[in-house]
């Protein structure tokens, strides 16, 4: 019985439920819709027409709106509807309109410091108006006097981040798009949580509707209040009304007194630190920053935090309290929570690793033009799948990724999680930012842009060893792949934007 009551009140059992009647309701409006067909279909005509020509005038990647297009063309009642339901809503353009108000008011706080852009101008010219354009029109600063540790696997920045979390005397952010209550990675952080509550830290951890709907219970952030911590959702699921899944909160963000700051692919859940193998061994990476460039992820978490509240918090203390944790080092380091991905092919290599790949026709372009202009691309993915119909989708474009001279391997152990691209051994991305359409996008990202430092070195050695355990695809290797799954793979493409 008590088994019975758990299934009943958790997040997956309110999930499919709310999934299920969500796609009832829908099939319903549809089925009423079409008894109306004489009458209706005129109008339909008209919305079909209207909502196309909305849709091409939109300022979006070009494949979105053709998707859109082909859908709403093909199926122009259903795909009217669907378009309605997902796109012509005000949801998601209300918590970008709050992240802007937010992230204007923190402007005063991430003000570039002159002699940091001077300097990166003297160390590199080609990256002087990258650096600029990042600080301009990303409210992204660039910083110095900030020491970078890299992490090629999660199990060892856990163990950081618990030691880190045990010094922590003013206060600690978390902000995860998982986190799973049963996982032992959570359970010991929780621990260290509420005795540092009990110490008088002040504690806030976000979590991500729709990441944590199976992970976590339901009212989970009520425990979390109750033990002392704060806790907020971003976008709890609502049954029936949700039509936000597509912009979600990706971000693996901890924040440390402003002194520390971590950040990359790894989520609060055991198999990102192995502990529980799924898809072999998963391999993920990520970065500790000390020093002054803590502030920008200070400042990331606590925009995040402050969508739809209404009186916008003062975030001055706790951004500015990176500035006490100055520590004297190579290289630069820029926060940011964009997606300047094609700034890694410029140069004479680019290495790429990521668990998606799903690339817009500028993503193609640019690579291509690297490649054929002598670039030495590589790019590993992983060979054991965590989502089959992604792994096939990502397939479909290894023939004109190889045509072009492009270099793609697969890891072998298992599943890659890592988000990270490397160009030429002085410039790194590193974060939770995958190379598909949702990260590009749709989802709320972070990570940090890396020149010059000395952990570029460790990422790049990284990347050479992973290559090591990864098997090299041919374009012969292309031909053999299963007629099914290639087949399927082709098919999901059509709608790769919409997944």
């Amino acid at each position: 019985m008590k088994k019975i009551y758990r299934l009943l009140y958790s997040n997956k059992f309110v999930a499919m439920v709310m999934l299920l009647m969500q796609i009832i309701t829908f099939v319903a409006m549809y089925i009423w819709i079409s008894d109306y067909s004489k009458v209706l279909f005129g109008l339909s005509t008209v919305l079909s027409a209207v909502l196309i020509i909305f849709e091409i005038n939109r300022t979006e990647e070009s494949t979105f709106k053709m998707t859109w297009i082909t859908l709403i063309a093909i199926i122009p009642i259903f795909g009217a509807l669907f378009y309605l339901f997902t796109r012509a809503q005000g949801v998601s353009m209300n918590i970008g309109d709050d992240y802007k108000n937010i992230q204007e008011a923190n402007k005063k706080y991430l003000v570039q410091d002159k002699d940091v852009m001077k300097n990166i101008y003297q160390t590199d010219k080609n990256q002087d108006g990258f650096a600029r354009y990042l600080s301009k029109y990303g409210g992204s600063p660039a910083y110095t006097n900030t020491g970078v540790q890299y992490y090629s696997i999660g199990e060892r920045m856990f163990e950081d981040m618990k030691k880190e979390l045990l010094k922590a005397e003013k206060f600690i952010f978390l902000e995860f798009f998982i986190i799973n209550h049963t996982s032992r990675m959570w359970n010991e952080i929780l621990e260290i949580l509420k005795k540092k509550v009990k110490q008088g830290v002040e504690v806030r951890v976000m979590y991500d509707g729709m990441g944590c709907i199976v992970t976590l219970p339901r009212k989970y952030n009520e425990y979390l209040e109750r033990q002392g911590i704060k806790c907020r959702i971003f976008s709890p699921i609502v049954p029936l009304l949700s039509t936000h899944q597509n912009n979600r909160d990706h971000r693996k963000i901890m924040v440390i007194d402003g002194a520390v700051a971590f950040c990359g692919g790894i989520n609060i859940s055991d198999e990102y630190i192995n502990e529980k193998m799924r898809f072999g061994h998963w391999k993920d990476t990520g970065f500790m920053l000390r020093g002054e460039a803590v502030a920008g992820f200070t400042a990331m978490f606590l925009e995040m935090w402050n969508v739809n509240d209404e009186h916008i918090e003062d975030c001055g203390e706790y951004i500015q309290a990176s500035k006490k944790y100055s520590v004297s080092t190579d290289g630069f380091v820029i926060p940011f929570g964009d997606t300047p991905l094609d700034e890694v092919y410029i140069g004479k290599r680019a290495y790429i690793m990521t668990p998606y790949l799903v690339i817009d026709d500028e993503m193609y372009e640019c690579m291509k033009y690297a490649a054929q202009r002598g670039v030495d691309v590589k790019i590993i993915m992983p060979h054991i799948p965590d989502k089959k119909y992604a792994f096939y989708l990502a397939r479909t474009y290894y023939k004109e990724l190889l045509k072009a001279g492009i270099e793609i391997y697969e890891y072998t152990p298992g599943f890659v999680h890592a988000k990270m691209s490397i160009s030429d051994g002085k410039k790194a991305i590193v974060g939770t930012v995958n190379h598909d359409y949702r990260s590009l996008y749709l989802h709320y990202e972070c990570a940090a842009y890396m020149l010059n430092v000395p952990a570029v070195m460790d990422i790049e050695r990284d990347f050479k060893d992973t290559l090591e355990l990864s098997q090299k695809i041919t374009l012969e290797d292309v031909k053999h792949f299963n007629i099914f799954t290639k087949l399927l793979g082709h098919i999901i493409r059509l709608v790769a934007p919409l997944l």
